[in-house]
């Protein structure tokens, strides 16, 4: 008796893990609507895109674990996903930008709404990013 209890729950484990898993491993379309820079002394201000040097659409492949830019007229740049963890509500990111930059990113994703709020970090300043994702098909 008690190893079937034991199967029957063993199964059910499974059965809520399987889809959390396939949804991990789907890609993101997200587009970045605002951003913050805040520094020391002087706070907050909105800044645009260009003079935050990032690009306004992201790819976010869960699978192959890569962050890469969609810049109109110019070439993608792509960062490795150091870290994801899917919730039952979220995804979670963490990465570090390249060496020369001295960034460090993360990142979480709404599964129920979409919604994308990021934090990317450097000597200087600290960058505040809100958008919206969508799974891409």
């Amino acid at each position: 008796m008690r190893i079937s209890i034991s199967k029957a729950c063993l199964g059910l484990a499974f059965t809520c893990i399987a889809p959390a898993t396939a949804f991990a491993e789907q890609a993101y379309l997200c587009a970045i609507n605002e951003v913050y820079e805040c520094v020391a002394v002087t706070g907050c201000s909105r800044i645009s895109l260009e003079d935050a040097n990032l690009a306004g659409v992201m790819l976010i492949d869960i699978e192959k674990k890569q962050l890469s830019s969609a810049p109109l007229g110019q070439d993608p740049t792509t960062d490795a996903i150091d870290s994801a963890t899917v919730t039952d509500d979220a995804i979670l990111l963490h990465g570090l930008g390249k060496k020369d930059t001295g960034r460090t990113w993360s990142a979480v994703i709404s599964l129920k709404s979409g919604n994308l709020s990021a934090g990317v970090s450097t000597p200087d300043s600290s960058l505040a990013l809100t958008g919206r994702c969508t799974a891409k098909l």
